[in-house]
């Protein structure tokens, strides 16, 4: 039940017009594998910018100037800082939807 916004899935297109022309170009699915693979791999995270590009603008929201990841709601949570650490030894982490979900540590 997460937004849409959080869940779009990547833009597998330009690699793999790539991978389709490398074997457009050497008829040999084992050359095709390794350099159109490693073109695929490489325009992956390109081809995602038009999605996610206007979640970086910057909006000013009563005032203050937010990101538009921050007015959706994107949370960047490090796991090495103190408040993880202590959600983590309390055994409970907030959800999406305000609940709390228990963990355990082996």
């Amino acid at each position: 039940h997460y937004p849409i916004n959080f869940v779009t899935p990547g833009i597998m297109l330009p690699g793999a017009l790539m991978l389709d022309f490398t074997l457009y170009l050497t008829r040999n699915w084992l050359v095709t594998a390794l350099v159109g693979g490693g073109f695929f791999g490489l325009l992956f995270y390109p081809g995602n910018w038009p999605i996610f590009g206007p979640t970086h603008l910057p909006i000013v929201v009563e005032g203050t100037l937010l990101s538009m990841a921050d007015y959706m709601g994107h949370l960047y949570v490090r796991t090495g800082t103190p408040e993880y650490v202590r959600h983590i030894e309390q055994g409970s982490l907030r959800t999406f939807g305000g609940h709390t979900t228990v963990t355990a540590a082996f």
